[in-house]
């Protein structure tokens, strides 16, 4: 008898963990909140709008976007304007693209897209508060669809 529970555990165990699944990203807009684990402070947010087949963004300069592939999330090679600003913000923006080259895009529970790299959290992006109009980030809101 408790070789039979003991068999029922484990299968059931099984079945749970086949059920369970990442969160699949959600289309809408974001703030750039981390770039290779730092936090990002620019004086606008960096805005991203995930689009279910790209990331288009703008700033902390350019205007860029980035293609996804929608069945197995992997970013391609993105491209940017290519418009001149403060040497910070500009190492910045490189390290932003440069970071999401090939990168995969997943997803918390909480709505909060991570892109990740070589088993890494190279760019984390925050839902917007879409009842601010100042574009702060909130880790709970939920983008309009």
């Amino acid at each position: 008898m408790k070789f039979i529970l003991a068999l029922l555990s484990v299968v059931s165990l099984f079945a749970f963990a086949a059920c369970s699944h990442t969160p699949v990203p959600v289309a809408g807009a974001y703030i750039v909140a981390e770039v290779n684990g730092t936090e990002v402070e620019t004086p606008q947010p960096i805005t991203v709008t995930y689009t279910g087949e790209s990331l288009v963004g703008k700033g902390p300069i350019n205007n860029w976007s980035v293609p996804v592939d929608p069945q197995t999330l992997k970013l391609g090679i993105g491209f940017s304007t290519k418009m001149a600003g403060p040497e910070d913000l500009m190492q910045l923006e490189d390290q932003l693209l440069k970071a999401m080259d090939g990168a995969t895009l997943t997803s918390r529970s909480d709505d909060v897209l991570v892109i990740v790299k070589d088993g890494k959290d190279v760019v984390v992006l925050t839902p917007v508060d879409p009842t601010s109009t100042t574009g702060t980030s909130s880790p709970t809101a939920i983008p309009e669809k």
